[in-house]
């Protein structure tokens, strides 16, 4: 006890002695943490700071490249580390356990591939099949709207063989004239509001005997 008491007054004269060059007293610029926060400013909400969309993808952008230079620094030194702690063998058996795993990681990595390859093929055969079915399925329907359309003009043709049967030609045109002169059409006609079709002659025109019988002579003459 004695002793602890000796070595305290011993370390504190030596304080006493070094006081005036190590010591120095530190004056606040800012307000210390421990006082609280001052009534004016107890219920004032700061104002958000308002940060671009560039300006965040720029930020964004350095804060990704900071993070992966650190984590790539880190596991650089972490390496040197481990290996300046370790023998020949252990970095041996460390390459060792790299390439099994890679080996291993490379296996996987195959048998992926050869299932998506037999994945995609039967996608494709699907696919192709698929098409084929569609491309047959439109050659039907272009047959059967050829085949409409043959029997539509068909139809054309038939009605039209039909009508040429009363065309005019030069073997019958005499008959045909004959045929007119002989039946005289009126279309000097008049319509009421009911419909009903009026039919008068004027006292001026000639009849229809009288008419037919000039014409007749014109067509001798």
């Amino acid at each position: 006890m004695q002793n602890l008491c000796k070595f305290e007054l011993q370390y504190s004269k030596l304080l006493c002695k070094t006081k005036p060059i190590n010591q120095q007293p530190v004056r606040y610029t800012r307000k210390p943490r421990w006082l609280p926060k001052a009534p004016t400013k107890m219920f004032r909400v700061p104002v958000r700071p308002q940060i671009s969309t560039e300006e965040r993808n720029e930020l964004f952008q350095l804060f990704t490249n900071y993070r992966t230079t650190m984590k790539s620094i880190q596991k650089q030194l972490e390496y040197e580390l481990e290996t300046s702690f370790t023998g020949q063998e252990v970095l041996q058996e460390i390459a060792n356990k790299e390439e099994q795993l890679w080996a291993k990681c490379m296996d996987i990595n195959d048998n992926w591939n050869a299932e998506v390859a037999v994945e995609r093929e039967q996608r494709l055969a699907n696919e192709r099949e698929a098409r084929r079915e569609e491309i047959l399925a439109q050659l039907i329907e272009k047959e059967e709207e050829k085949k409409k359309k043959l029997e539509a003009i068909e139809e054309i043709i038939r009605l039209e063989k039909e009508k040429s049967k009363s065309y005019i030609t030069i073997d019958n045109i005499d008959e045909a004239i004959e045929k007119a002169l002989d039946n005289v059409v009126d279309h000097k006609y008049a319509i009421d509001l009911a419909g009903n079709i009026i039919k008068g002659n004027s006292p001026h025109e000639p009849t229809t005997e009288t008419s037919t019988n000039q014409m007749r002579v014109q067509t001798i003459n």
